[in-house]
């Protein structure tokens, strides 16, 4: 099983700072695929690629 993930931006609340300077991204999950070959498909489709990946799923390791 395979999963496709995108970046997306992520600002972690700092208690102490009112301008929020560590600003960092998390990957989100998009779709999930027994085959890598169309997860792939759909990747290249998109507007910035090198913002998605493709990962195997813990179960497939």
């Amino acid at each position: 099983m395979y999963a496709l993930e995108y970046k997306q931006l992520y600002i972690p609340r700092e208690a102490l700072t009112k301008n929020r300077t560590c600003q960092s991204y998390r990957w989100k999950q998009y779709a999930v695929c027994e085959e890598r070959e169309p997860l792939e498909q759909i990747k290249a489709t998109k507007k910035r690629p090198e913002e998605w990946r493709v990962v195997p799923l813990a179960d497939s390791v």
